[in-house]
């Protein structure tokens, strides 16, 4: 079990997570960088300029709709997911070209068994759920 507590730079606090990212099958790696946990999020949305340094090759496009019914076209990327000892192979995102931060969706934390343990502000993957049962 891991336990994070969240973050006070945000207000309210919100939980966070530290990520390494990698290309699937590749050393080279991104991180650790900051993740905002949001599990409203459909979408792991990760900025441009860490797929850049990674050299992520585009894995297809499609559309992406805003909470604010804007509609926009969108890349999406393959890549490994890193969480302290937990690997999340092979989750496509999306290039985030507007935005600085990197919102961790249910694309990666459905992989996962959380508590967002809002009184104690601390967040705890209980653990992982095994590749075989994806």
């Amino acid at each position: 079990m891991l336990e994070v507590p969240y973050s006070t730079s945000y207000n309210p606090s919100a939980p966070v997570l530290s990520l390494t990212l990698r290309l699937p099958g590749d050393n080279n790696t991104v991180g650790p960088v900051p993740a905002i946990v949001d599990t409203g999020a459909d979408a792991t949305l990760i900025p441009v300029a860490y797929l850049r340094r990674l050299g992520a090759p585009i894995w297809d496009e499609a559309y992406l709709r805003s909470q604010w019914g804007e509609r926009r076209r969108i890349y999406t990327y393959l890549l490994d997911i890193c969480i302290d000892t937990l690997s999340l192979p092979g989750i496509v995102v999306v290039g985030d070209d507007q935005g600085q931060e990197i919102i961790l969706g249910r694309t990666a934390l459905n992989k996962l068994i959380l508590l967002l343990d809002g009184p104690q502000t601390t967040l705890h993957i209980l653990s992982q759920i095994p590749h075989h049962l994806e």
